[in-house]
């Protein structure tokens, strides 16, 4: 295979429009009081631009991290973040450890459940993983639970996931990388907006309807790749997309423990960068999907062990690159991967 680096350039379809709603950063509150609109801070602009098709012009959402530069894993909030915090009618994050200074800045206020939505407590990933390992028994037991039962044990989940000695979930905690984690949890902002403003409920089920209707259509061109990338394999420098990369039938050949000790801010072991180098050089690797927003020393060796080996590359982010939205954008990872297919 002739060595193909995959660069995305966003699709800019809402670009300007997306960054006003999101504002520029987590203080903006005092403002959004003055016109009535309904306060939300997020962990990161993924959320925000959710928040914000959904909400539209009734809703103010602010990030908290709001730069391709700042790295969620390692952010210390600020007491300006916690200011914004204390002022939010509605709080959405990630969850799972991803961003951790936000369980802490909602645990130090003393946030509602009400107040606080985690995108890893409505995404089906956490009660799939924790049945991955069951017998045939137990499976069929779970899935006779009624939707409550379903949810306790969810919870439970969640629970035994904060005490890891991490922090992190025993899951891939980026589900905004799942499309249908994002579905559910757009429901999920509609009904808790509706309880914040009653009287524009049918506003806020329409918008995520809207949004629904465009995350389905993203998840049908998954769906339609899945026969050609199905078989591949793929390598991460960090975990990051490793939801939308196993949509699409691929496989993970990354040697344990690489990626997670790059986005722990480890040394990779010589041991480790010599499996990948030997994994690149015997074709056992297609792609490598590089997190180009946290770049260092060792993920650029990583890059050039699959560019000497003539793997193609292909380049994701974390957060929303600039001038786009969270559709356009996972458009733009998707189109990266047609390209890989052909």
């Amino acid at each position: 295979m002739n060595r193909r680096t995959l660069r995305l350039v966003p699709l800019a379809l809402a670009g300007t429009l997306a960054l006003a709603a999101c504002g520029g950063n987590a203080s903006g509150q005092d403002s959004a009081a003055e016109q009535d609109l309904v306060q939300v801070v997020t962990s990161t602009t993924v959320y925000a631009d959710l928040v914000s098709r959904i909400g539209g012009d009734l809703v103010e959402a602010n990030p908290v991290i709001n730069s391709v530069s700042q790295d969620p894993h390692s952010y210390e909030a600020t007491s300006r973040d916690k200011l914004a915090l204390s002022k939010a009618q509605l709080v959405v994050a990630n969850g799972g450890g991803y961003d951790a200074f936000m369980d802490a800045l909602a645990k130090d206020l003393k946030l509602s459940e009400s107040t606080v939505i985690n995108a890893v407590d409505t995404s089906p990933i956490s009660a799939e993983e924790e049945h991955a390992g069951e017998s045939a028994a137990e499976h069929e037991e779970h899935a006779g639970e009624s939707a409550a039962e379903h949810e306790e044990h969810a919870e439970e989940a969640a629970a035994a996931d904060a005490h890891d000695e991490h922090g992190h979930a025993a899951y891939n905690e980026h589900v905004w990388y799942d499309l249908e984690s994002m579905r559910l949890l757009s429901d999920e902002i509609a009904k808790r907006l509706a309880e914040l403003k009653p009287e524009e409920a049918a506003t806020f089920t329409a918008n995520a309807a809207a949004l629904t209707s465009d995350l389905e259509n993203l998840e049908a061109r998954v769906a339609d790749l899945h026969g050609s990338l199905d078989g591949k394999h793929f390598a991460m420098t960090e975990p990051v997309p490793f939801h939308l990369l196993e949509d699409l039938g691929m496989t993970d050949a990354t040697p344990e423990g690489l990626s997670e000790s790059i986005e722990g801010g480890g040394e990779v072991s010589p041991q480790a960068f010599n499996e990948m180098g030997k994994r690149f050089d015997s074709g056992d690797i297609d792609v490598l999907a590089y997190n180009t927003q946290t770049e260092s020393p060792q993920t650029e060796r990583i890059r050039k062990q699959a560019d000497a080996a003539n793997v193609a590359v292909v380049d994701f982010t974390e957060t929303l690159p600039a001038n786009t939205d969270y559709v356009a954008w996972m458009e733009s990872n998707i189109q990266a991967m047609e390209e890989l297919a052909k």
